[in-house]
């Protein structure tokens, strides 16, 4: 009852309210530059997709698939399942309103984010905190804490348990359906072993998870068009 709660007080309707009037908000203010700068955009893309210069130790391409390795999988596959089978195919159309809005939004973080990014040890570090205490001013810097704070509980809640937990939950399924059965102890394993290969990659820093989400990202992302087609 209470994590119900919860949930409905954060994706309630404020929530949503705020995220499509930000999406406006910044539609208007950048007179509809998701759709101004898209052309250049693919032009961009293309011409950097085999640039092997590295910028903090990535790759154009790396950071492309370490920045697909965060879309291609709970939100696309789960969520918009979750969402069709909540509230119908309709629920399809407001993701597109959402897509075509959170474009402009998604471009003016990653601006910011550049903007207001700072270096240290020879690395760039970036990201709403800094962009808080940076951009708003240090009086805001209460503010940068408290993100960085739930964003410690968010990164095990929304991210890693979620997607662990859908990890599992196929694994158990073909398990099933070649005669086996699920168990606490497998599941726990499962658990251990895909933590042990998340920490290995994250304790080497952008460079190994760009290596790893280059590696990865181009087969998962195959796989997901292939899959798309099938069910079209």
């Amino acid at each position: 009852m209470i994590l119900e709660a919860v949930n409905r007080l954060v994706w309630g309707v404020p929530t949503l309210l705020l995220i499509l009037g930000a999406g406006i908000y910044f539609t208007i203010q950048t007179r509809f530059a998701q759709f101004r700068f898209f052309p250049r955009a693919l032009k961009l893309f293309f011409a950097k997709l085999g640039n092997k210069e590295k910028s903090n130790g990535v790759s154009s391409f790396q950071a492309l698939c370490t920045a697909l390795a965060a879309t291609v999988g709970t939100g696309n596959l789960v969520g918009v399942a979750g969402a069709i089978a909540i509230g119908g195919p309709g629920a399809v159309f407001w993701m597109w309103i959402c897509a075509l809005l959170g474009m402009v939004t998604k471009f003016a973080e990653a601006t910011l984010a550049v903007r207001y990014r700072t270096r240290e040890h020879g690395e760039y570090l970036g990201g709403p905190m800094y962009m808080i205490e940076n951009g708003l001013g240090r009086r805001w810097h209460w503010l940068a804490c408290l993100y960085s704070f739930f964003g410690i509980f968010a990164a095990f809640g929304v991210g890693n348990a979620t997607q662990i937990n859908a990890v599992i939950d196929s694994l158990n399924t073909i398990k099933i359906s070649w005669g086996g059965c699920e168990t606490t102890q497998g599941n726990l394993l499962m658990g251990l072993v895909m933590a042990v290969l998340v920490g290995i990659t994250l304790l080497g820093g952008a460079g190994r998870i760009g290596k790893v989400a280059s590696v990865l990202i181009p087969f998962v992302a195959g796989g997901y068009v292939l899959l798309g087609i099938g069910v079209l």
